[in-house]
């Protein structure tokens, strides 16, 4: 049985409208609305037996009341008009309560979004498949990786069908909407060796189900990364120079995002403090946000607030050229908002190497590329980065082997000016970002 959304978009339009003046008419100064439908589903499989069969479907009211500068939110899981002013009152009441804060506030009418469905995105792409189709695809999946070379069993398959739905109004005269596809295929494997398991996993996301790499290549992919683990190396301690593999580089951006953000900028607790227009990266280093990539897995018409978004350039020359703020972090921080309240869009680190990885491998000639880490080993205060990590040994060129039990640390500020090459070997993700090699005397590497 395929589920549909319960309701159409004219609904959730007029649901919000009549919130927004229910809570004006009950004593709220300002008021957001933001009403959402989600449609999942999740097959896993493990050893070609059905693990999990999930259908859910979701809906969520919250309510932003504002009472002048005094704040409440609520969060309800049913859309349920009969009770809507008890709702109201209660958070009018908690408004009562709260500290005045006074950067508390709707955006600002000058920067709510203008048309913005004149464009197609290609978001949202529905498609009905029945159970057994399903089970199929993800069990043909399972089997497709359990017939790789060197693979003993699986750690499960998995496929994930997710269809939204929403609307954001506020009592500016914001009242927008649209609706979202996400579809993803995933794949764990087990190899086995003298001295013991190596497991690894892939997977591929798309808005378009039909536009999901192939089963095969997701299965290749899956063992191509645990058979590189299965010939175990010791690694002796030295100063080599480091790849960070694309999975790991990508992680460095996200902590670059993370440290670039208004909630931490506004607080001083980040290493990016007073930040702006530093050279933090070598002079070739470039990084860009774009929100409106045809199907792009973080592309929107407008952020968490109705902003406006545009194309921005995060780092330019390698200096700091935009921070992400919402419309409270951009008041605390005298700034103007940059249509990022909910987080950035799709990023792209622009490479200064055409390459794969083995065309790295051959510059660096003799150094570790880190594949896995452990942990959450940064200090966003003071960029200080410690983490477990299993990497891959090169000498003249050539991988010798896998060797885990490895710490990796510095500190973020120097591995970002210390980065050498990026290539263009990009993957699913919001953050596009190839394989990073790293001049690594800034790096200290151990093995436990």
């Amino acid at each position: 049985m395929q589920l549909d959304f319960l309701y159409s978009s004219d609904d959730l339009h007029d649901i919000a409208n009549q919130i927004i003046h229910k809570s004006l008419q009950m004593g709220a100064t300002d008021a957001q609305v933001e009403i959402s439908e989600n449609i999942s589903n999740q097959v896993e499989v493990l050893n070609q037996e059905l693990e999990t069969f999930e259908t859910s479907h979701e809906n969520q009211l919250t309510i932003t009341l504002f009472k002048q500068h005094k704040k409440s939110h609520i969060g309800i899981t049913r859309i349920d008009l009969n009770s809507i002013d008890k709702i109201i009152q209660q958070g009018l009441e908690i408004a009562n309560y709260t500290q005045e804060d006074p950067h508390n506030g709707l955006l600002e009418k000058k920067y709510l979004v203008n048309n913005p469905m004149s464009l197609d995105l290609g978001l949202y792409n529905p498609i009905n498949l029945n159970h057994q189709e399903l089970i199929k695809e993800v069990l043909d999946l399972e089997q497709l990786g359990l017939a790789q070379t060197q693979i003993s069993s699986s750690d499960g398959a998995a496929i994930s069908l997710n269809q939204y739905s929403f609307v954001i109004a506020n009592s500016n005269g914001l009242n927008q909407g649209y609706k979202t596809s996400r579809y993803s295929k995933s794949i764990s494997l087990i190899g086995t060796n003298q001295r013991g398991m190596q497991s690894d996993y892939w997977y591929n996301s798309n808005r378009d189900y039909h536009q999901l790499a192939s089963n095969l290549s997701i299965a290749e992919q899956a063992a191509q990364r645990v058979q590189r683990k299965l010939i175990n190396i010791n690694y002796h301690a030295s100063k080599p120079k480091i790849i960070f593999e694309n999975s790991i580089a990508k992680s460095l951006i996200g902590s670059l995002i993370a440290g670039l953000s208004g909630s931490n900028l506004y607080r001083q607790l980040s290493f990016l403090n007073n930040s702006f227009q530093q050279q933090i990266f070598p002079e070739w280093f470039n990084l860009h946000e774009d929100p409106f990539v045809f199907g792009g897995l973080a592309s929107c018409y407008f952020d968490n607030e109705g902003s406006q978004v545009t194309k921005s350039q995060i780092i330019s020359n390698g200096k700091v050229n935009h921070y992400f703020l919402s419309s409270y972090s951009a008041r605390k921080m005298n700034l103007a908002p940059t249509g990022n309240a909910g987080g950035c869009h799709n990023l792209f680190v622009e490479a200064n190497l055409i390459g794969n990885l083995d065309k790295l491998i051959q510059i660096m000639k003799n150094g570790i590329i880190i594949i896995d880490t452990f942990g959450n080993g940064l200090n966003l205060v003071t960029g200080d980065y410690s983490v477990g990590a299993g990497g891959l040994i090169v000498e003249n060129g050539e991988i010798l082997g896998y060797s885990e039990n490895l710490t990796i640390s510095g500190n973020l500020r120097d591995i970002f000016q210390n980065i050498l090459y990026v290539n263009n070997n990009y993957n699913s993700g919001h953050i596009q970002c190839g394989d990073m090699l790293i001049n690594a005397e800034i790096i200290q590497v151990s093995s436990n």
